[in-house]
């Protein structure tokens, strides 16, 4: 009896001091939760291959991950169209979402004073649920934004030769990190990189950037070059095309800084 006693303590004891469990829906969120979880515990990711963030299956495996979670990070149910049903039935106290119901364009991982925002929610969160590690997770915060305040500063040190160029975007995806670096306002060809072009949005983009002498079209890499081709066709353009997930990038803690410095360079080539 007494044993029996001592082993159930002693199991409370392990469970209270046992670090959180998270999981995070996306590789580039998942970089910035690895980062403030460092020394306490390591996220799972729960998209780990180029599976489409907007559709997608989940496999058994993944749907353990989610039921074991103390925490589940996920951009928003209209961006991971394929969780909505699952998250749905999991408390929301055990849930975050990075981007409220306000936001319409979903890619604010783009612009990283968002990203800083998140990161300090983040925080409060895991401090309210893993109160012995929360000295370590703003020590951890406080070194992130050192870090992302160093690279904001670089980044805009490098695009800020191209402030008056003028820019296009096949979708909206590049909207935040146009802003968040002072680059013109990006003529946009269709708001989702999912639509299809009818004849006159084609004509009337190709009119356009004609007119303004846009010097760059953007794209990510779900959109097609021969859809691209048919856009820039006639024109005196540069083209890039971007994966804002950085799939070909690696997998460790750094990789959000590694994925925007390598859009910074895509760009700046793009608009030279």
């Amino acid at each position: 009896m007494i044993f029996r006693l001592f082993f159930i303590t002693l199991l409370s004891i392990t469970n209270a001091f046992a670090s959180p469990n998270i999981v995070v829906s996306i590789k580039p969120i998942h970089s910035i939760v690895n980062l403030l979880t460092q020394g306490v515990t390591t996220p799972s990711l729960l998209l780990d291959s180029q599976q489409s963030a907007h559709h997608f299956h989940l496999k058994p495996s993944q749907l353990s991950l989610l039921d074991k979670a103390d925490l589940v990070i996920s951009i928003h149910p209209n961006f991971e169209t394929g969780l909505v049903k699952v998250l749905s039935g999991i408390d929301n106290n055990k849930q975050l979402v990075v981007n409220d119901n306000d936001i319409t364009n979903h890619h604010t991982w783009l612009d990283i004073s968002r990203m800083q925002r998140f990161s300090e929610a983040l925080v409060e969160r895991l401090a309210q649920i893993d109160i012995d590690n929360a000295a370590t997770y703003q020590k951890n915060l406080i070194l992130l934004n050192q870090k992302l305040d160093q690279l904001k500063h670089s980044i805009s040190q490098q695009l800020s030769k191209h402030s008056t160029t003028q820019i296009a975007a096949f979708s909206n995806t590049f909207e935040y990190f146009s802003k968040a670096n002072n680059l013109q306002k990006p003529t946009i060809v269709t708001q989702l990189h999912g639509d299809r072009l009818s004849i006159q949005k084609i004509l009337k983009a190709k009119n356009t950037m004609q007119k303004q002498q846009t010097k760059c079209l953007l794209s990510t890499t779900e959109i097609p070059k021969k859809r691209i081709n048919v856009l820039t066709e006639g024109l005196n353009i540069n083209t890039v095309s971007i994966d804002i997930m950085g799939y070909p990038l690696d997998k460790g803690a750094l990789h959000y800084f590694n994925l925007i410095q390598n859009i910074t360079n895509k760009v700046d080539q793009c608009l030279k």
